[in-house]
């Protein structure tokens, strides 16, 4: 069992990146993301997406891991309050730390939902943080908690997934397609990590399932002029299918629960483009509340509590 070291009270916070509750609010999710209003054009595409997908799971799958990451962390840090915040919408994690401040928490361990200690990810998680500890009533440290891919149990979950999934395929061709969410090349150009980052975790995930035919790839690249880090994860599935393989297991390593760029990028548009192809599409699923992405967590925080200087914001 570890103890918060320090003055005060200590509390966790987990942040999420946030989706919309349904339609209603749409306009306003698209604007906080894009920094401007989007048009109809757009947000009408956005309505038909979460209309596909019987609409965004995220806020109960959220809620669930909350709960079970607070019953875990009651054990191992008795007394310890769990908080819940997503960068873009509500509860916003602004909005949140003023509401631990005022239950008399003064040191609080910030955990991203994203494993991966990307610039790119990270940098609007800390802009939150610092908003909200400048609405804070009273003094709040905050220590953000991040770079977790490498946890044995997140690793783990991966591994156990796709070896089950490579079973009940039973194909001796089929290919595991490790994805993450892609990146404009600008930020990678500039020395954000996430490309080394993912790779290292896809090469940890491999070597811990046993993998032999896969391949790291992105998804989900923007559809703008600019160019975005590949390879892409249809580009994979064309040149693996010119190898022989009739299935691709797509393992979304990059996201810990499902949302829209995994319902609908991966499940509606690259299976319809392995349809298309002649191939078999399988999906690993999402960690959402597993045991081990609990798990995971918990060690996160158990540790951040244990140490006895807290970071900054």
């Amino acid at each position: 069992m570890s103890e918060p070291k320090g003055t005060g009270r200590a509390g966790v916070l987990l942040m999420g990146y946030g989706s919309p509750s349904g339609a209603q609010d749409l306009p306003g999710y698209l604007t906080e993301i894009l920094h401007r209003a989007p048009s109809p054009e757009l947000v009408q595409e956005y309505e038909r997406r979460y209309a596909l997908i019987g609409g965004s799971p995220q806020s109960a799958i959220l809620a669930r891991l909350r709960d079970r990451v607070a019953d875990r962390l009651a054990a191992e840090a008795p007394g310890v309050p769990l908080y819940l915040g997503t960068k873009h919408w509500h509860p916003n994690v602004a909005e949140v730390i003023p509401e631990a401040s005022r239950a008399g928490v003064t040191r609080l361990i910030a955990i991203p939902l994203s494993p991966y200690a990307s610039t790119w990810i990270l940098e609007p998680y800390r802009t939150a943080l610092a908003s909200g500890a400048a609405r804070a009533p009273h003094p709040i440290a905050i220590e953000l908690a991040a770079g977790w891919n490498a946890e044995p149990a997140f690793v783990d979950y991966w591994a156990t997934a796709i070896r089950a999934a490579l079973a009940d395929a039973a194909d001796p061709t089929a290919v595991v397609h490790l994805s993450a969410h892609s990146l404009p090349k600008k930020y990678a150009d500039l020395g954000d990590p996430y490309p080394e980052i993912l790779r290292s975790t896809s090469d940890a995930i491999a070597r811990a399932a046993g993998l032999n035919r896969w391949e790291f790839t992105f998804q989900s690249a923007g559809n703008d002029t600019e160019p975005w880090l590949g390879p892409d994860i249809t580009d994979q599935m064309r040149k693996w299918k010119a190898k022989g393989a009739k299935t691709h297991i797509v393992a979304s390593f990059g996201f810990v629960f499902d949302h829209l760029e995994v319902l609908y990028d991966l499940d509606i548009v690259t299976r319809k483009f392995a349809d298309d192809l002649g191939v078999v599409y399988r999906r690993v699923p999402e960690p959402n509340s597993d045991p081990a992405l609990v798990e995971s967590l918990v060690r996160v925080a158990v540790r951040a509590l244990g140490s006895s200087t807290p970071g900054s914001n």
